[in-house]
């Protein structure tokens, strides 16, 4: 169990024994330690940090650390600590070795076995992308490999980091007086990794093989999706809580950085105004509290939120983000999903829409639900209900225009995939600008099922790589977002943003349809599909 803690070094010492004094130590006289707490106990200021639960006091006698705990005993709970067993501790991650310039020949202790053995079966993350390529189960690609090395080396650092403290919180009395003795941690901070190209080149595939290695455990991979519905959560109810006039961002990346101090986010993009401004203020916060990141993305920085509604306002965060991380190109020119793969023995996309295709989809909604009935099911979240009308054994059926054509959002589709491994989508029909909000939600839906690996099937009125025509419909979107941008009074001088010609939409579907070609595969689908 990790103690967080505040550390005192008591110079106590048994009666009738001589003290062996030592240049390597720093120590506070009894009287010093005890003035503190007494302060502590006047003022009702909080032992060292508001954050902190322990204090622990290093004595080489538990009659000095007694003296302590009496005063301390309405502020914390003050454990007796031997130095050598904090020393021994700290070695094995329980405690910070923080401890007031604590000697690094004291926390050299030896490791117990089982420790070591879990060093001896961690496998970086080169070594098992040079394993799997080996044996044949990941093509071998020089650019992926380059990248790999860059995560390799960001690996390593990561083994014995821990990011330096920082709280919202304003500091009690004691720890501001103790800081002025103590010895200023290490600034060190490994500089994080943005991975960007084209859709397809296997991003995801070499950001999820560090994650899987990386042997920390405070550590969070997830969708940039479901990260922002977090964040939005997360800040709805700070703000409820400090009320007017409070700022919910600092306290909201004490709370992220205590869970995880390595974020991984995959599919990494911002295309809404609300989220731009809360990432600046956000990952601010976040590096300075020493987080790490590692994230994939279809657009180089630089190319973030490009052209959108008061962009000039997320530039300070792009800035940010080519300060802080290495920004690497993956773009081998080969999308892998697209590679010849062993088809599933059923057919998981049919098309045209007419009786034949029909009949397949309820053959197979019979194959995948083992016959069972199809009945609602009413999805609970945030407090609101999203009903879902026929549900099977794990098993979802649904309309295109019940799902896509409706206002749903990213929320609704991850909910959906948390309760279903099979999805099967009917009557979708063909694309283009003019239907670009349901297409955005149609790709939204997408990115969540592979995300979540869930199996597809789905009818459509046309073939895979005709489902979307991104030229036709271009001239009516112009002027639709034209009137909208006058009703809103907002500067239309620049009508050619991919967010008004519907660039975002075209490039976003790219990486839709590639995802949808490897869902066919038998690898993908449902064991009953194979």
């Amino acid at each position: 169990m990790e103690i967080s803690a505040d550390i005192f070094h008591v110079n106590g010492r048994q009666p009738g024994k001589t003290k062996k004094k030592t240049n390597e130590e720093r120590t506070f006289p009894p009287f010093f330690i005890f003035l503190c707490l007494f302060l502590a106990f006047l003022t009702s200021s909080p032992l060292p940090n508001l954050m902190l639960k322990h204090t622990v006091v290093l004595a080489r006698h538990s009659s000095a650390a007694a003296t302590c705990t009496r005063l301390a005993s309405r502020r914390a709970t003050v454990l007796y600590l031997p130095l050598a067993r904090y020393s021994s501790a700290a070695a094995q991650g329980v405690l910070p070795d923080f401890a007031y310039n604590i000697p690094s020949s004291r926390t050299s202790q030896k490791q117990p076995a089982t420790q070591q053995q879990q060093q001896q079966q961690q496998v970086s993350p080169l070594t098992k992308y040079d394993s799997i390529t080996a044996a044949g189960s990941v093509h071998s690609d020089t650019h992926q490999r380059s990248i790999v090395q860059s995560l390799d080396q960001l690996w390593h650092e990561l083994k014995h980091y821990q990011p330096h403290v920082k709280s919202s919180k304003q500091p009690g009395l004691v720890h501001s007086i103790s800081r002025l003795f103590a010895t200023p941690p290490k600034s060190y901070q490994p500089k994080s990794l943005y991975v960007y190209g084209s859709v397809g080149t296997g991003k995801t595939m070499v950001m999820d093989l560090f994650y899987d290695t990386l042997p920390i455990e405070r550590k969070r991979r997830v969708h940039f999706h479901a990260f922002m519905l977090d964040v939005h959560a997360r800040i709805h109810r700070l703000k409820t809580k400090l009320g007017a006039g409070g700022d919910p961002i600092p306290p909201l990346a004490d709370d992220l950085v205590r869970e995880s101090y390595v974020l991984c986010f995959d599919e990494f993009q911002v295309t809404d105004i609300a989220d731009a401004m809360i990432l600046r203020h956000l990952f601010t916060e976040l590096f300075d509290r020493g987080v790490v990141l590692v994230t994939t993305s279809n657009r180089h920085p630089k190319e973030l939120y490009k052209n959108g509604i008061q962009r000039s306002s997320f530039v300070p965060c792009i800035d940010l983000l080519m300060k802080r991380c290495h920004v690497l190109s993956l773009d081998s020119g080969t999308d892998y999903r697209k590679i010849e793969r062993e088809r599933a023995h059923e057919p998981v996309y049919l098309h045209p829409l007419n009786g034949s295709t029909r009949k397949t989809i309820d053959r197979l909604t019979r194959q995948v639900t083992h016959g069972a009935p199809l009945t609602p099911k009413t999805l609970r979240f945030l407090g609101r209900d999203l009903v879902i009308p026929e549900t099977a054994n794990g098993v979802a059926r649904v309309a295109f225009k019940d799902v896509c054509a409706n206002a749903l959002s990213a929320a609704d589709y991850l909910e959906m995939v948390k309760h279903f491994h099979t999805i099967i989508l009917t009557d979708i029909p063909r694309m283009t600008m003019k239907h670009r909000a349901e297409a955005r939600r149609f790709i939204t839906m997408i990115d969540a099922m592979y995300e979540a690996k869930v199996t597809l099937i789905a009818s459509a009125e046309n073939s895979i790589m005709e489902i979307f025509n991104a030229d036709e419909g271009k001239d009516a979107l112009a002027e639709q977002m034209r009137l909208r941008m006058d009703e809103l009074q907002v500067d239309t001088s620049d009508i050619s943003s991919p967010l008004f010609t519907g660039q975002e939409e075209a490039f976003a579907f790219q990486r839709a349809l590639s995802r949808l070609i490897q869902m066919q595969s038998k690898e993908w689908v449902n064991k009953d599909l194979q």
